[in-house]
C-alpha cells in the first residue's frame, strides 16, 4: 500500500519519526510495565502506511517495529488531528490491524509460515488525538457490536490506547524525557493566539538547546500554527533561533502578544458598541479571526475552490494563500 502523507498531519508524522520522541511517548505516557523493556536499538520506524483509501482524507499513521525480549511487536499510532470525534474509530483500527498482519504474513518466508511455530507479531494500537472535543468513543472494539455480552469471548475484540494531546497535564509535560515532545504538546494545548505565543516564550531556552533535527521539527509546528493564527512570524522566529538570539525572539513575541491583546480589546469594545450580550461576545472576541481561519482550513481539507473560501469566510486572498502554503499546498491547488 502506498504511503499516505496528508499535509495537515505532516507535523505529527515528523514528530514521531524522531525515535527519542516516540520512546518518550511510550515510556512516559503508556502506563504499562513492558514499555521499559523496549530496546531503542531494536526499534525501527517503518516508511509504510496502512491507511485505507476510504480514510486518506481523515488521518495519517506512524508505524514502528521492535522486539521485546525476543518477541516481535508492531506499534501502530493513528494520528487523529481532526477536531471532531469519529465513533467508527474501533472499526477503522480493526481494518488497519488486519492490513498490518496481512502485510507481515505476505512478507514472511513461505516455509516459516507453514511451520506450526509461526507467530504473528503483537500489534499495539494507539490513537493520538488532537481535537478539542472530549473523546467519548469506546476504547474496545466489542462495544461496536450488538449485545456483545451475550456471546462472551466469541466476539472479536481488542482495546486501543488513547493519547489525548490536549489532556496531558502540566506535571506530565514536566516529566517527559523528550523535551521536543513536551514543547510540541505545550503548543498544541494553546487555546488561542495569545496562549500560543506565550507558550513559545516559555519554551525558548529549551528550543535553544535542541538539536538541528529537533529545531526543524519544532519550526514546522510553529510555522503551521503561526500561519493559522494569521501573524506570519515563524520565519523570523526560526532565523533568530538558528542564530541563538533568544532575547530578540522574546522581545518580538512580547510585541506580538501585546498586539494580540490590543486586538482582543478592540473587538471587545466594538462588540459592546453593537450591544451584543456578553456571553456571545466572548466567542466573537476570541474567535473572530481564528474561527474564520479554522473554517478556511476545514474547507481546504475538503478541497473547496479558493474563490468559494474567500467568498464564504470574507478573508483576504493573501491570508488564505498563506494558510495553504503553510500546509504544504499551493495557491491554485490547496491540498494534496
Amino acid at each position: 500500500m502506498d504511503k499516505v502523507d496528508n499535509p495537515h498531519d505532516k507535523r505529527y508524522k515528523e514528530l514521531f519519526s524522531n525515535k527519542k520522541t516516540f520512546l518518550s511517548l511510550l515510556r512516559d505516557l503508556v502506563k504499562e510495565e513492558w514499555v521499559n523493556e523496549v530496546d531503542e536499538s531494536a526499534l525501527v520506524a517503518s516508511n509504510k502506511s496502512f491507511i485505507l483509501q476510504d480514510f486518506t482524507e481523515k488521518e495519517a499513521d506512524v508505524v514502528y517495529q521492535s522486539t521485546i525480549n525476543g518477541h516481535k511487536v508492531i506499534f501502530y499510532i493513528l494520528l487523529e488531528v481532526q477536531s471532531w470525534v469519529d465513533y467508527l474509530m474501533p472499526y477503522r483500527l480493526l481494518l488497519y490491524i488486519v492490513e498490518i498482519l496481512r502485510d507481515f504474513f505476505n512478507r514472511s518466508d513461505p516455509d516459516e509460515r507453514d511451520n506450526k511455530d509461526f507467530k504473528f507479531p503483537v500489534v499495539f494500537p494507539m490513537v493520538f488525538y488532537c481535537g478539542s472535543a472530549a473523546w467519548t468513543v469506546p476504547l474496545s472494539l466489542k462495544c461496536m457490536f450488538d449485545a456483545p455480552e451475550r456471546f462472551g469471548s466469541y466476539v472479536i475484540n481488542f482495546d486501543y490506547l488513547l493519547l489525548d494531546a490536549k489532556g496531558v497535564t502540566e506535571s506530565e509535560l514536566t516529566n517527559l524525557s523528550s523535551r521536543l515532545l513536551a514543547v510540541t504538546l505545550l503548543l498544541e494545548k494553546s487555546k488561542n493566539s495569545i496562549e500560543f505565543y506565550e507558550n513559545i516564550r516559555r519554551s525558548l531556552i529549551e528550543i535553544k538547546d535542541f538539536s538541528a533535527e529537533e529545531k526543524r521539527i519544532i519550526n514546522l509546528f510553529i510555522k503551521i500554527m503561526d500561519i493559522a493564527y494569521g501573524y506570519n512570524k515563524s520565519d523570523e522566529i526560526k532565523d533568530l533561533m538558528n542564530k541563538n538570539l533568544v532575547e530578540e525572539v522574546d522581545s518580538m513575541l512580547v510585541d506580538v502578544i501585546d498586539n494580540a491583546k490590543q486586538e482582543k480589546e478592540r473587538l471587545r469594545y466594538e462588540a459592546r458598541l453593537e450591544g451584543k450580550r456578553e456571553g456571545k461576545l466572548e466567542g466573537k472576541l476570541e474567535g473572530k479571526l481564528e474561527e474564520k481561519l479554522e473554517t478556511a482550513k476545514e474547507m481546504l481539507v475538503e478541497k473547496f475552490p479558493l474563490e468559494t473560501i474567500i467568498r464564504i469566510t470574507k478573508l483576504p486572498r493573501e491570508k488564505i494563500e498563506a494558510l495553504v502554503l503553510g500546509y504544504g499546498g499551493s495557491a491554485d491547488r490547496p491540498l494534496i
